[in-house]
Parts: C-alpha cells; sequence; structure tokens
C-alpha cells in the first residue's frame, strides 16, 4: 500500500475547526498515512497551541510538525511541505474543513485506476456552524467545471476547477514542479497545470469534503477580489496574467507545443489589455473577433471596457455583495 503524507499548512487556527478538521484526519479509512504540518505564525505560542491539538487528536498514524521563523502566507508553506515531505503521493489539507472519512481511499482508488499525475473530487460547502449551504462547489461559482483527462494544459492555463484541499498528487511530479510560481499563481493552480503538463487529471464526482466558507477564510467564494474599477480589473487581473505567462514561457519544463498554448493566450490577453487602455471601436472589433475562445468572459470585459466608471464600480461591488 503507497503512503500519502497529508500536507497541512496552519495559520493561528480557529480551535473548533482545527480539531474538527484533524478528528476528520485521524478517521481516515486509509491506513498508510503520514501527517506533515507546518505552522506559518512564526509565533512560539501558536507552535505550542497547534502541536498540543495534533498530539492529542492524531492517533492512528505518524506525523511531523515544524514551524515557519516568521508568517510567509500559505503558498509559499504549501512549497516548503511540498519540498521537504516523503511518500508516494501527497494531499493538501486546509485548517478548518472536515474530511469525509473515505476521502484518501477514493482518490488513491481513482489515480491509480486511471494512472493519472493528479486526482480531485467535487466538494460541498458548510458555515460557521456546520450546515450545508450547497451540495456542491459548482452551486456557489456558476464558471467552475470540473474538467478531468488528458490534453488540459491549455484549460488549466487560463482557469482552475480545482480546489487544493480536494486534491492528490504524485509525489515525483510535485517535487518536479519546482519551483512554485508564487507571485503569479496559487499552489493548487500551479500543481494542477504542471500535472496537466506532464499527463493525465482524475477526478472523483462526489463531494470529498466538507468545504468551510465564513467570514476568516482566505478564498473561500471571493470573486474578482480586490477589483472595484476597471483600472483594478486591468492592473490586477489582465496585467498579472500577462506577467504569468510571461514567467511560465520561461519555465524550461515545458514541450514546444504547450510553450505555442501559452504564446497563443498570451496573444489573447495583450488584446484585451488594449482594449481596457483604449476602448475604441477598433479594439472593440479585435474583442469581438477572439471572443469564441471563452464568450462569457469577452463579454463581461466589453461590457466593463465600454461602460462609465461608475457603472462598472457599482457591478463590482455588487459582485461582492452577492459572492454568497
Amino acid at each position: 500500500m503507497k503512503q500519502v503524507t497529508i500536507l497541512l499548512a496552519v495559520y493561528k487556527p480557529n480551535t473548533i475547526f482545527f480539531e474538527k478538521l484533524l478528528k476528520s484526519l485521524n478517521e481516515q479509512s486509509y491506513t498508510n498515512i503520514f501527517l506533515n504540518v507546518r505552522d506559518d505564525s512564526g509565533e512560539a505560542y501558536e507552535f505550542y497551541r497547534i502541536s498540543k491539538f495534533i498530539k492529542k487528536i492524531i492517533t492512528n498514524f505518524d506525523y511531523k510538525i515544524s514551524k515557519n521563523n516568521k508568517n510567509i502566507g500559505s503558498n509559499q508553506t504549501f512549497e516548503l511541505l511540498t519540498l521537504e515531505a516523503g511518500g508516494d503521493y501527497f494531499a493538501y489539507c486546509d485548517q478548518d474543513d472536515i474530511w469525509n472519512s473515505d476521502k484518501i481511499q477514493k482518490l488513491v482508488n481513482e489515480i491509480e485506476e486511471k494512472s493519472a499525475e493528479m486526482c480531485y473530487s467535487d466538494l460541498s460547502i458548510i458555515n460557521q456552524d456546520d450546515i450545508q449551504t450547497a451540495e456542491s462547489f459548482t452551486k456557489i461559482k456558476k464558471r467552475v467545471v470540473h474538467k478531468y483527462g488528458d490534453n488540459l494544459f491549455d484549460y488549466f492555463l487560463r482557469r482552475s476547477s480545482v480546489t487544493g484541499c480536494t486534491m492528490m498528487v504524485k509525489a515525483s511530479v510535485a517535487k518536479r514542479a519546482f519551483p512554485f510560481p508564487n507571485d503569479f499563481m496559487v499552489h493548487d493552480q500551479w500543481l494542477t497545470l504542471f500535472s496537466a503538463s506532464v499527463g493525465k487529471i482524475a477526478y472523483v464526482p462526489e463531494p470529498l469534503i466538507r468545504y468551510r466558507i465564513y467570514e476568516g477564510n482566505q478564498i473561500g467564494a471571493a470573486i474578482l477580489p480586490e477589483i472595484n474599477s476597471k483600472d483594478d480589473y486591468l492592473q490586477k487581473r489582465l496585467l498579472k496574467e500577462r506577467n504569468k505567462l510571461y514567467f511560465l514561457g520561461k519555465y524550461h519544463s515545458f514541450n514546444p507545443k504547450q510553450l505555442q498554448i501559452i504564446d497563443s493566450n498570451l496573444l489573447f490577453v495583450e488584446k484585451r489589455i488594449e482594449f481596457f487602455k483604449h476602448s475604441n471601436l477598433f479594439n472593440l472589433v479585435k474583442m469581438v473577433k477572439i471572443s469564441k475562445k471563452d464568450k462569457f468572459l469577452m463579454l463581461f470585459e466589453i461590457f466593463i471596457g465600454v461602460m462609465p466608471q461608475k457603472i462598472v464600480a457599482f457591478l463590482f461591488k455588487k459582485i461582492h455583495k452577492n459572492k454568497n
């Protein structure tokens, strides 16, 4: 039986939520598990507190607890966890969710049956009181499509349907993914894209985790966070996307076909940037011509590109207000 290492990044966890998570890990039906925990608080008391919880609750498998000297963020913490971990598969874990007892077993079964590099599942949504608010992540993220199979590099280059706490990656693949592009992609987006670049993505269509969305979690149901204007969208969405593609285009592990896909997407982004800088009829026609690549996205960007600033600000305010 292959070893699954759970990689858990922790930062000042809610006591109640953290205890429930640890109990759900300890109750996994799969028997060859190792837990690797890294505290990102940089505080001695927090390290003592989480260590005490883990030692009390985790009784069915071995574990290791380490800490960062200072707060470096979840991306870099997961990168360190990936670098230092052993085992055959890595299962990435957040600090306040609840795992189904058969989560690891079902992911292992699927990744091995499909000979995949990575496997993930759907998830249900709960609130701070453990009450289910959605039976699937797709119910709150309407644009999410759970893609799986071969030849998905182009899709995952542009968007992701994978939530990190649902994913299991071959350890050999995850370790080849260094360095993580922490300035441009969160760890789950990067590991999904890298896995798609080397092989197949597998998927379990049932929710194997109860994903907690509440005011205090890091990403949750956020839609276009910190974007409140046309300029925000240009700077934080489009220019960031262009910088990401520039970085990935220099990454040595991608093959010529994948580099062509990156170049094609870079051209796609450049035309959209030009439209936001100069929303004239000439650039509008260019946007219409490229709209077949993503019709919904192009309609959205054309709308906010031609509308007055006040209307665009009102739209983003409405989006953020209705995110749940």
